[in-house]
């Protein structure tokens, strides 16, 4: 019933909306279909980078008379506030619009980010809830950043009379454990990994003091609970921070996910990803579909130069600042070179600006259409809707990620403990999703991607990587390249 009821409503809603997407229907159709036989469906489209898709949704969940939470980023609640609710209220859907929620008479739909989410505790105590979850693709770094502690240096220390003699006590440790740390550092790392001893002083130290704070308390928890945990030395200040983070993020909010009723929306073409790291935690899902977005799809021009030097090799760097000079020489639309090697690309950044001028941006929009933007792979994934799509990508490393980010290193170690794949479960998947998201603008325009990491086809998992951009054709020379 609320399928063909949906279905109604979208179209009459469609009528007065300019939205130039063929499957919208079919969509809309499989939406009410999940939320009226209460399944968890994940659904994978690049549609989910656009507006186009969010009235089916709407409506479905109007129309089904049970509170329901739709996750969504903030952007795209501003675009409902503005755009979406009076062309609702027209179709003769009755509803109150407050505080973000669609409040009917018998129901309520809430609108609301997951970083808000995820700080109100009663939201997490939700049990058989219809919860429809926009952007499932930065699942694991929105719970990063959300569970991730920072103890600070000023979080040693209270305002007040009566914490006045704590306030020396706590500097004191504070101080001896600086010098032992400064006395550790390694010479272009500023982070240090803790010994089992260390941990267990922090467990002991924070436990018998953990009245003193409620920073103190929820660092207690963490250590109890196994988090990984580092410090970070300040050179400038001569000070140091204790940062701590859950080394398997899903395990803290698995309750939440199995005891309640999900849709999963994901913007990538594909999302494999997220259908294993569920399936870990024994949290099935369904159905899974794919959803051609809103454009023609066109193929990816892939180009690798067939003899490429390892990252590890002393020439490499010099040999990419080359390649780069002679690939964009003649090049007229804009160019984009992507790497996550701070070092490699603030040089490629430098070297092009000798050649080329105020033409190179570092990290910075372009104004021009003829630039040369160097970036992060997650600088380029935040600000690509801004930027225009590049006529060529540029990949010098690809984004495995760092083993000098310590979370990086401890959730290897952690993996190799338990005799787990560590490079195809953890390190892998990550570059996938991140090599995805940074070059699908490309399929809009069929524009060039070219890899000069030699890893690319030296490597089975680099070959691997190669296979899953699609479509794509293999191009065997670039003038004046070649």
């Amino acid at each position: 019933m609320l399928e063909i009821l949906s279905h109604q409503y979208l179209k009459k809603f469609l009528r007065d909306q300019s939205i130039h997407w063929e499957h919208i229907y079919s969509f809309g159709r499989i939406i009410a279909k999940c939320i009226e036989n209460d399944s968890t469906y994940l659904i994978n489209s690049e549609i989910f980078s656009s507006h186009d898709w969010l009235p089916p949704i709407l409506i479905s969940l109007s129309l089904k008379e049970e509170d329901s939470t739709f996750i969504l980023f903030e952007e795209q609640i501003q675009f409902i506030r503005k755009f979406q609710i009076d062309s609702l209220k027209n179709l003769g859907l009755n509803f109150i619009f407050k505080n973000d929620q669609l409040i009917f008479a018998n129901h309520h739909v809430r609108l609301i980010t997951i970083k808000d989410l995820l700080k109100n505790p009663n939201f997490l105590n939700l049990r058989n809830h219809r919860i429809v979850y926009s952007g499932i693709e930065d699942i694991k770094q929105d719970l990063k950043n959300h569970f991730r502690i920072s103890l600070l240096k000023k979080d040693w220390t209270r305002n007040f009379k009566e914490f006045e003699l704590i306030n020396q006590k706590f500097i004191k440790v504070y101080d001896s454990l600086k010098k032992k740390f400064f006395v550790r550092k390694v010479l272009g790392n500023s982070y240090i990994n803790l010994d089992e001893k260390e941990i267990s002083f922090f467990v002991n130290f924070f436990h018998e003091n953990s009245f003193f704070s409620d920073k103190f308390l929820s660092v207690y928890k963490a250590l109890s609970q196994g988090w990984a945990c580092w410090v970070k030395l300040n050179d400038k200040n001569l000070d140091w921070n204790l940062y701590l983070q859950p080394i398997d993020e899903l395990s803290q909010i698995k309750e939440f996910f199995s005891n309640n009723k999900f849709l999963f929306l994901s913007a990538l073409r594909k999302d494999n990803f997220f259908q294993i790291y569920l399936k870990r935690h024994s949290l099935d899902i369904d159905l899974v579909i794919n959803f051609k977005s809103n454009f023609e799809e066109k193929k990816i021009s892939l180009y690798i130069p067939s003899k490429q030097f390892l990252p590890n090799n002393p020439l490499f760097t010099n040999s990419i600042l080359d390649k780069c000079k002679k690939l964009i020489l003649f090049r007229k639309g804009l160019t984009l070179v992507l790497s996550d090697d701070i070092d490699l690309k603030t040089n490629l950044a430098t070297e092009l600006a000798s050649m080329y001028g105020k033409r190179v941006v570092l990290e910075t929009i372009p104004i021009h259409n003829n630039e040369i933007l160097c970036s992060s792979y997650d600088w380029w994934i935040m600000n690509s809707y801004l930027i225009q799509i590049p006529e060529q990508i540029i990949i010098p490393l690809l984004p495995i990620p760092n083993m000098s980010e310590p979370i990086n290193a401890i959730t290897v170690s952690h993996k190799k403990k338990l005799s787990q794949d560590w490079f195809r479960d953890f390190l892998l998947p990550q570059a996938r999703i991140k090599l995805e998201r940074s070059i699908s603008p490309l399929r809009r325009n069929s524009g060039k991607l070219i890899i000069l990491d030699g890893r690319a086809n030296k490597r089975n998992w680099g070959r691997l990587l190669l296979q899953n951009i699609q479509p794509s054709k293999q191009i065997n020379y670039m003038l004046p390249f070649d």
